[in-house]
């Protein structure tokens, strides 16, 4: 086995040295990555091939550090994006609301965080009926088991070129279900995020951590040495077929989006249980 080298330390804002919660700590070529926890705490293992680390989280900008300048216990700092919240149309009245995505909340298929690796996926939202507005809302449909109330971030894509293409969110937005078997909902709003003629992406992007209590193991097989066990951790994301086509896409490690075929996992077509809310303006 190749030697490993374990740094441990904090993540903080260069701004006002406050924790960087959910920073995501990996290499030039996401070949493995580590999360800090909510309060910027992080222990990683860095394999010996990695000359490089990377540094990341969402309205911060990207740090790189060489593997040579690092000390066992470490405090690194991100320096914030400067960002600016568009104007958004309030009106006296709610707005009309137009749901697009999955929408069929009972599935037999879910899908969690059981393969060692760091996992967002990314289902297309589109724009069938060329509506113009912005959005307003976006639902994950949690399932049963596992550990539902682990948190995990939102992450919102343009849509370019039919892939997940920029990041359209300015800051780090990081919840939580209440439960399994629900919805949950997120106020996006504040954001004024367009919803074009081409739809775009959201996105789950599990969170694990350090943390024990959002981590769980399943076993398989026959009792004794051939019994496999494998670590999970956090929620289960339900699965559906009820789009027609669809379109979902996944990265590891923050790396590069690879689509899913129509016929991937089961042969039928499944996709994540993601939907969102637009508040139509005309």
């Amino acid at each position: 086995m190749l030697a490993q080298k374990i740094i441990t330390g904090v993540i903080i804002s260069e701004a006002d040295h406050r924790p960087v919660p959910y920073a995501l700590i990996t290499e030039t070529r996401h070949r493995f990555g580590t999360y800090a926890d909510a309060e910027g705490r992080f222990s990683a293992h860095i394999p010996s091939e990695a000359d490089t680390l990377l540094i990341a989280c969402i309205g911060y900008q990207t740090r790189l550090i060489p593997v040579a300048d690092l000390t066992g216990a470490t405090v690194w700092q991100l320096r914030p994006n400067p960002t600016q919240l568009p104007e958004v149309l309030v009106r006296g009245t709610k707005p009309k609301l137009f749901t697009t995505g999955a929408i069929r909340k009972r599935s037999p298929i879910v899908w969690g965080n059981c393969s060692g690796r760091n996992i967002e996926f990314a289902l297309h939202l589109r724009n069938p009926d060329h509506l113009r507005g912005y959005l307003h809302q976006v639902r994950y449909l949690v399932a049963r088991g596992g550990v539902p109330t682990a948190p995990f971030r939102v992450r919102v894509y343009a849509c370019t070129e039919g892939a997940p293409g920029e990041d359209l969110l300015p800051e780090s937005v990081v919840t939580a279900a209440r439960r399994g078997n629900s919805w949950c909902e997120i106020d996006l709003s504040r954001y004024g995020i367009r919803f074009p003629e081409e739809g775009l992406f959201v996105a789950m992007e599990w969170l694990p951590t350090h943390e024990a209590r959002y981590r769980f193991s399943l076993s398989a097989g026959p009792s004794g040495p051939l019994r496999v066990v494998r670590e999970c951790f956090g929620q289960y994301l339900a699965f559906s077929r009820d789009l027609r086509p669809a379109s979902y896409w996944e990265r590891i490690n923050g790396g590069i989006w690879r689509r899913h075929t129509p016929f991937s996992r089961t042969g039928q077509g499944e996709h994540p249980v993601i939907q969102a809310r637009i508040a139509v303006t005309e």
